[in-house]
């Protein structure tokens, strides 16, 4: 479903001020913080458009590691690479932002699973997890880990606005 719409980098001529996904935060940073971000080199935001122009959704993707003090069962993790490989922190890549307007609900799971496929297929860095710095609230906790596979990093945030939540990149390779 997310094929038919292009896909672009946030640039000087993108139109994101129709943007609405329903969330004031994610809306103010499309609209306001999205280019500083990018012009500071914190953040890249990349952006579906529809043919005529308007953004059906967005997501920000910025550099992070997954770190042995960030995580409690970081010997579980770490097992899963090979022993040779073992480290005291692994490449990510870090969702910032993801907002998908009010008009295309559904498309969600479809742009982390593109998100996923990019950084595993094109993977220009080196990056073993996607994290999330989800927000605590039930439908979006439900919405990583149940409907797209993340896993929570701590349980040392479950009272806090957000939860961090990773994806093992490993998982989405072809089994041999």
């Amino acid at each position: 479903m997310i094929e038919r719409f292009r896909f672009v980098r946030l640039n000087s001529k993108s139109n994101t001020a129709a943007f609405d996904c329903g969330d004031n935060d994610l809306n103010d940073f499309i609209h306001n913080d999205a280019r500083n971000y990018q012009q500071e080199l914190l953040s890249v935001t990349y952006l579906f458009e529809e043919e005529n122009g308007d953004v059906a959704a967005f997501f920000s993707v910025s550099n992070d590691s997954l770190r042995d003090n960030d995580f409690e069962k970081w010997n579980n993790l770490s097992r899963k690479v090979a022993n040779r490989k073992r480290r005291k922190e692994y490449p990510a890549v870090k969702i910032g932002r993801l907002g998908v307007s009010t008009k295309q609900r559904g498309i969600g799971s479809e742009i982390i699973f593109f998100i996923k496929n990019w950084f595993t297929t094109e993977n220009k860095t080196g990056c073993r997890f996607v994290l999330v710095d989800a927000y605590n609230r039930a439908d979006v906790v439900k919405f990583y880990q149940e409907k797209n596979g993340f896993m929570f990093l701590t349980e040392k945030d479950t009272d806090k606005k957000t939860r961090l939540m990773y994806f093992d990149l490993i998982r989405m390779l072809p089994k041999e």
